[in-house]
């Protein structure tokens, strides 16, 4: 058999025949009844400790609150005796206290009725176990630019979708804009920038007294680098000129190309716009979702190239002088890649668009970015 831990008093070290004659000659032997007490040695004390982390949303797109985590403590039949679990908090972390030490265990993290993360591990006496972070989008690690507009305030949907890290530029100054667009590393430091409908266009991306200003052309060339080297360009309404004029073979507005401003044609209305990108149909949940046109001569979509990708397309109107036309199925929200940088466009202003659906749509198109 195994050996006892511990030691034995010195009755055993009396020899075997110690027991035997225990009752005639204790005394004599030098043995005693007390001597054959087991003494073992100390056992080390077992100190609970616990296990923490954080954990996403299956798209990957943001961190996932009231998710469970949990462990199973099982007896020694195998049979599950308790659960100790922990709930996700709005930053997506949890942690579980309080664990029994020195064993193996198998954590599960389980969203609605759905097990998305499992993870074996063991936990030592008193250890406390932080796991790797999982890849997750976080807004507050972006860096962005907003260039403010008359029409429009990416500003006040980005604090609604938890964007706090932005630099705010004053687009309604040509000074302000041109020096903030003719500043290419300056640019570089923006993972977004948001142009809104509405900032000083003439003298920064056109000249409409001096076609000839070399002005213009550097900042549109600018734009240009700053998406290609990887950033994420996104405007809206009257901002379309911007875009136009740096990659006039993408979008096709109604109007003449070559004339600024001369899509601003689009009627009032609210729109049931389909959503024509399959995959944002799945993370809406829906097919249609209604867009305003709150203010009239917005800028029109009549087609795009097949480098465009199509969210949202619908059927509206547009005046031009006295004559009245309607397009069908047209894009309302479109994207792009050009190297490795991506350009969003939405016909419609943000700011007037701020339910639930719409901002879930912004918040689809800004994880893409």
């Amino acid at each position: 058999m195994p050996r006892p831990s511990g030691h034995l008093s010195r009755s055993l070290r009396c020899g075997v025949g110690a027991l035997y004659v225990l009752s005639l000659a204790s005394i004599a032997s030098g043995c005693s009844e007390t001597s054959l007490v087991y003494t073992p040695k100390d056992v080390p004390e077992i100190d609970p400790g616990g296990i923490s982390g954080r954990v996403c949303d299956t798209s990957g797109r943001t961190w996932l609150a009231d998710a469970m985590a949990y462990v199973n403590l099982y007896d020694e039949s195998g049979a599950i005796y308790q659960t100790i679990s922990s709930y996700s908090n709005e930053d997506g972390r949890w942690s579980l206290a309080d664990l029994p030490g020195d064993r193996d265990y198998h954590l599960y993290v389980q969203s609605g009725g759905t097990i998305i993360q499992e993870e074996d591990f063991y936990l030592g006496s008193g250890e406390q176990i932080t796991l790797e972070e999982p890849d997750c989008f976080d807004p507050q690690n972006l860096n962005i630019a907003i260039v403010t507009g008359l029409y429009d305030d990416f500003d006040v949907v980005l604090q609604q979708l938890g964007f706090t890290n932005y630099t705010v530029v004053d687009g309604e100054s040509s000074e302000a804009a041109n020096a903030f667009f003719s500043d290419a590393d300056g640019m570089a430091a923006y993972d977004i920038i948001f142009v809104n409908g509405g900032f000083t266009e003439d003298g920064v991306v056109y000249s409409l007294t001096d076609p000839t200003d070399p002005v213009p052309a550097q900042n549109l060339l600018n734009l240009q680098q700053y998406v290609q080297a990887g950033g994420s360009l996104y405007a809206s309404d009257w901002a379309y000129d911007a875009i136009e004029l740096a990659w006039p073979d993408r979008i096709d507005w109604v109007g003449a190309d070559e004339l600024p401003n001369d899509a601003q044609t689009g009627n009032y209305d609210v729109v049931s716009a389909a959503v024509s990108d399959t995959s944002l149909a799945e993370y809406l949940g829906k097919s249609y979702v209604d867009i305003q046109y709150d203010l009239p001569v917005w800028p029109p979509i009549e087609n795009t190239s097949t480098a465009v990708s199509v969210h949202l397309t619908g059927n509206i109107s547009y005046s031009d002088g006295l004559d009245d036309y309607t397009l069908t199925s047209v894009p309302m929200l479109v994207s792009f890649n050009d190297v490795q940088g991506k350009v969003v466009f939405s016909t419609f202003r943000v700011i007037p668009n701020t339910d639930d659906d719409v901002l879930a749509i912004l918040q689809y198109m800004l994880y893409g970015l």
